[in-house]
């Protein structure tokens, strides 16, 4: 949310540009914290953990039988917390390079529809029982913060390091795999 989304790919060093007060306040914290000498930032993109969450609301559509609409006009990538962990940890014990990674998971990013669609599969359900909807059709009559269109960070840089986050594929698997357990 630190940007605008108006670009393909939101590399570590693109000047932040956010659409709203979230993305305002993500932004100053970076910031602050930038003008330590020694600093990481991590930025990640569509978070997944604990508590409630996207996929945890799809998984639990499916359950039920649910036929969503959503929004199919962002794209990204889902970020884990266990990979996000992972990644941070990784940075400290090499000894990285201070500054700013993107960490998000690896592979081809996705529309939110295609992430609730994997649910669905994943799930044992019909990826077309989601249907795909615009960002303006879902929030028309709503209030919302305005959202980027486009979340996508490369992962160049994290990789570089050598940290190599889990494809999105593997990631969701293993998460609605806890779920069930």
């Amino acid at each position: 949310y630190v940007f605008d989304g108006t670009r393909e790919v939101h590399p570590e060093d693109e000047p932040v540009s956010p659409l709203g007060v979230y993305g305002q306040t993500k932004a100053a914290g970076d910031a602050v914290v930038s003008v330590v000498p020694r600093h990481y930032i991590v930025r990640t993109s569509w978070v997944i953990g604990e508590g409630n969450n996207f996929v945890r609301t799809m998984a639990s559509l499916a359950e039920r039988g649910v036929n969503p609409a959503v929004v199919n006009d962002q794209v990204g990538r889902l970020s884990f917390t266990e990979d996000i962990a992972a990644g941070i940890r990784h940075l400290l014990a090499t000894g990285a390079p201070f500054g700013t990674y993107n960490l998000t998971s690896d592979g081809e990013p996705q529309s939110w529809a295609d992430v609730a669609a994997d649910v669905y599969e994943l799930s044992g359900n019909r990826r077309d029982a989601v249907t795909g909807v615009s960002t303006e059709e879902y929030f028309r009559g709503k209030e919302a913060a305005p959202r980027p269109l486009n979340s996508v960070l490369p992962l160049d840089k994290t990789q570089a390091a050598g940290f190599q986050p889990r494809h999105r594929k593997e990631a969701l698997a293993d998460y609605l795999a806890g779920l069930q357990a």
